[in-house]
């Protein structure tokens, strides 16, 4: 269990402080991570997402607030922070601009550890739509008939 604690505490100092290296060292090569955006296939998409949120939030930080762990899996709710000023890319292709505006709002992630010691799967959840508000993008759902 101190194993899996020590990862989950790594992953989370590795996004806080936009250490890419670090962050996927903490993943398998493999590994799939799911996010309300999208499926993230191996360490070139991890990267790719995770450099994509530094960009648009330079301040970002995660703030773990609980954690439970289960065998060879931890879920942990943690508080998002930062400050929207870079370019947000959004699932299609849509970019919302740099708002100045700060974010924060509660997620919540869950890691499966593999048998050589790494995260092999995350899936992150959180409010989308919220997330998106708070950043000044106010997205309107359209009705499908």
């Amino acid at each position: 269990m101190a194993e899996i604690n020590a990862l989950l505490d790594a992953i989370t100092d590795a996004i806080s402080s936009h250490d890419e290296e670090r962050l996927l060292r903490c993943l398998a090569p493999g590994a799939v991570v799911v996010t309300p955006a999208g499926v993230l296939e191996g360490h070139e998409q991890i990267g790719w997402y995770f450099r994509q949120l530094f960009s648009a939030f330079p301040d970002l930080h995660n703030e773990i607030t609980t954690r439970a762990v289960l065998d060879d899996s931890v879920v942990t709710e943690f508080t998002f922070s930062g400050t929207h000023t870079g370019v947000l890319l959004l699932p299609g292709g849509m970019e919302i601009m740099g708002t100045g505006r700060r974010v924060v709002f509660p997620a919540a992630v869950s890691y499966t550890m593999g048998d050589d010691g790494v995260f092999a799967s995350g899936r992150f959840y959180y409010d989308q739509v919220a997330f998106y508000r708070q950043t000044g993008c106010h997205l309107r759902l359209r009705r499908t008939v």
